[in-house]
């Protein structure tokens, strides 16, 4: 069968250019009626994906079941782009199929115009009755209609799971706030599937300096080791207040470190300050402020998470108190019997003294 672009000239119609102009809009209707379906189904895998890492799924999961959901999340999308790669342009049978089907007219008028004639070629009867047909399925040309696209999507998902795709992805995206780019981002960092054949993370907690009290060693981490066999699982550990988290791996491996409650990011100048500023090569280091209860789970290496959980003692006020009246001393001093306490010892104290001044009114001179 030729094209409306390819008949002979003498065959030329005005009808026939609003026959070609019916029939590209019926080619569009058949081509969105098979690529909006392809669309949906694609946009419905990635939404799917976006309200997960949106609701913080990779930030959970460590980094072998992280891999192997993402994994999941591409075989699934590949999968639902399956039919655009397969997708074909209609084609002029088709189109001229769309119009008689849409018109509802008798006798095929679209498909009639620009057909040929099979046998009888130069038969003058025969050549006369085909084109008297031809005249009359071109009176019809006017009639024809492409008719609007119908995917049929109801069909093809009578559940509206799109729908909820689409609602799911619009909350987790406000719930997300200024994370939205990181939970995704994690989704594609495996970092710990394979950790370095020697490495190792060592942590302890600095009390400040006013406490007096050594660093508290923490237990570390070393291959082959998860957080069964570490004693990670254990109570709180007890700490003052404005301690000092160190986390230190060696070995050229990442690692990832989420902060719960009263932990908070330390200072740049922290770290500045250590003795330890330096780090060697392959190393990389963590520093966190414990103003409160909390706990720190570090990602990234091995097949589980590792926790330590902290409760902060917060530090009290010093007290200081007479333990009996201030006694006047023969030569004219002054003795104070006095108690003091600090939960961190007492290094010293001092005494103030000043004259009370007199409220009195003066007396009038006479």
């Amino acid at each position: 069968m030729d094209s409306l672009d390819e008949q002979p000239k003498q065959r030329e119609h005005p009808t026939r250019v609003l026959l070609a102009r019916a029939l590209k809009r019926a080619r569009g209707s058949l081509l969105w009626e098979k690529l909006w379906p392809a669309l949906a189904t694609l946009a419905t895998a990635l939404g799917l994906f976006l309200a997960f890492s949106w609701a913080g799924l990779w930030l959970v999961l460590p980094p072998l079941p992280r891999a192997i959901g993402l994994l999941l999340f591409v075989a699934v999308t590949a999968i639902a782009a399956a039919p655009l790669a397969m997708l074909r342009l209609p084609s002029i049978s088709d189109g001229l199929r769309r119009l008689d089907r849409s018109s509802g007219e008798t006798h095929r008028p679209a498909t009639a115009v620009a057909d040929e004639i099979a046998a009888n070629q130069h038969d003058p009867v025969a050549q006369a009755l085909w084109r008297a047909h031809v005249e009359r399925a071109l009176m019809s040309a006017r009639k024809l209609k492409a008719g609007w696209p119908s995917p049929r999507l109801s069909l093809r998902d009578p559940m509206a799971l799109r729908a909820l795709v689409l609602i799911l992805a619009v909350a987790s995206f406000f719930a997300a706030g200024g994370e939205r780019l990181k939970r995704v981002t994690v989704a594609f960092d495996w970092q710990g599937v394979v950790a370095p054949a020697n490495f190792r993370i060592d942590a302890w907690v600095t009390p400040p300096v006013y406490t007096g009290r050594p660093p508290v060693m923490l237990p570390g981490l070393r291959p082959g080791e998860t957080a069964q066999n570490t004693g990670l699982a254990t109570a709180p550990v007890a700490v003052p207040a404005g301690s000092q988290l160190v986390i230190r791996a060696t070995g050229n491996v990442r690692f990832d470190v989420v902060r719960k409650g009263g932990l908070e990011d330390a200072p740049a100048d922290a770290r500045a300050g250590s003795p330890h500023a330096a780090l060697p090569a392959g190393s990389e280091e963590r520093r966190f402020l414990i103003k409160g209860d909390g706990a720190a789970v570090l990602r990234g290496v091995g097949s589980r998470d590792l926790t330590w959980t902290f409760t902060a003692i917060p530090d009290r006020a010093p007290t200081i108190e007479l333990i009996k009246d201030p006694e006047r001393q023969a030569r004219g001093s002054l003795r104070l019997d006095y108690k003091m306490d600090d939960d961190y010892g007492v290094v010293e104290a001092h005494a103030d003294f000043a004259l009370k001044e007199d409220d009195a009114p003066a007396a009038p001179d006479p």
